[in-house]
């Protein structure tokens, strides 16, 4: 490995994620991101397909050697979000910024094919690099494997990573199995029946249902095994405009998360019979709608081995390796790929010693950009565990 082709890729790491937080571009409109992309592709040498799921890239490194087919993901989408850093490269879009670590993410996916280009001499096999639009909007990944982002490359296994800032820079986390949680958002229409407030006998409070639904739906994880790992919370409550109207009509939105699909399935169930009992009990009716969100990333566990084994050649001495004893229960669209593919996504930590930073999606993340080099050095430790010569 040389010590030149090293600084060169994580000086290129640097400068494309300090341009992308700069220019930060909300799902599928990641245009000049993906720009920068290819640029940075062409100039590697990299034959790519773009247009990939609207905005989203894929290069492929073909060693000509026989050998397996691995992928490594990047997500390039930033959130609506406005930034507070007092950073020189922050945002210079309004309401919009960097604030999930995907501009690393990016960064990190383009300084490895970089590496690896002028490593070829040294791997087998073909190596796919899929920069992928939309993570946040609840269906990137699944649009790029329709697209063919992994199946036209003959895809046997993909890795992803994830900057975290509650872990210290040059540790990394991970677990077999279940690593992350599903994310379904839940709202609930409560209909009640308006009157002026001098006659409330003649209504139906719809904010008084409302209230009674949030408090009955407090329990309901409760109601769970012990050994489950599940969350639902109330985010919204909204009813009535004007001080002496009862109000006829209120929203109560909110989210479920948890790491089986069993406990998902029974608190939707438990959740609408809750909420329309509820109503009901009171004169109103209460209808439910679910928006289904992102299945939980499992980990494959012979994948989540190569990644430990990579680790441990490739972070500094004294540095961690973390494993997780419980799932993180975010959520990432990186769960879709793994249902094609065996899958393993690790945790990268960009947490500054003694440095009081915000967390993923605030205006104030900043994350420390020395782990860009860590990220970089394990993907490459995998890569060439994976598709070495030797």
């Amino acid at each position: 490995m040389s010590t030149d082709v090293v600084a060169a890729a994580s000086a290129t790491a640097l400068a494309v994620r300090r341009s992308i937080h700069q220019h930060p571009e909300l799902s599928f409109e990641e245009h000049r991101t993906a720009r920068l992309v290819c640029e940075h592709l062409d100039r590697i040498g990299l034959p790519y397909r773009p247009g990939v799921a609207g905005t989203g890239v894929v290069a492929t490194l073909d060693t000509g050697r026989p050998g397996p087919v691995t992928a490594f993901r990047a997500d390039l989408d930033a959130l609506p979000i406005t930034e507070e850093t007092a950073l020189p490269f922050r945002s210079a879009v309004a309401g919009v910024m960097h604030a999930c670590g995907h501009d690393m993410h990016t960064a990190i996916l383009l300084g490895l094919a970089e590496r690896l280009a002028a490593e070829a001499d040294g791997l087998t096999g073909t190596v796919v690099f899929v920069f992928q639009p939309g993570e946040e909007a609840n269906g990137g990944a699944q649009r790029v494997i329709d697209a063919g982002g992994l199946s036209d490359a003959g895809v046997e296994r993909i890795f992803a990573l994830h900057v975290v800032p509650e872990l210290p820079t040059g540790s990394i986390a991970l677990r077999d199995g279940a690593l992350t949680a599903t994310d379904d958002e839940f709202e609930i229409s409560v209909a009640g029946r308006e009157a002026h407030s001098s006659q409330p006998e003649l209504g139906v409070n719809a904010v008084s249902v409302a209230a009674r639904i949030v408090t009955a739906l407090d329990g309901l994880c409760a109601t769970l095994s012990p050994f489950s790992v599940a969350t639902l919370n109330v985010a919204s409550v909204r009813g009535g405009d004007a001080v002496n109207v009862i109000p006829g009509a209120a929203e109560v939105r909110g989210m479920i998360r948890c790491v089986e699909s069993a406990d998902k399935i029974l608190l939707r169930e438990r959740l609408t019979t809750t909420a329309e009992a509820v109503a009901a009990s009171m004169g109103a009716h209460a209808g439910v709608r679910i928006v289904e969100g992102f299945p939980p990333v499992v980990n494959d566990p012979d994948l989540a081995a190569t990644v430990r084994m990579a680790a441990r050649e490739a972070l500094a001495p004294g540095a961690q390796l973390i494993e997780l004893e419980r799932p993180h229960l975010g959520s990432e669209d990186f769960a879709y790929y793994q249902q094609v593919v065996p899958g393993a996504m690790f945790m990268l930590g960009c947490g500054r010693a003694g440095a009081a930073g915000g967390g993923l999606h605030t205006g104030t993340f900043d994350p420390d950009e020395d782990a860009l080099a860590v990220g970089l050095a394990v993907f490459s430790a995998i890569a060439h565990r994976v598709h070495g010569t030797t």
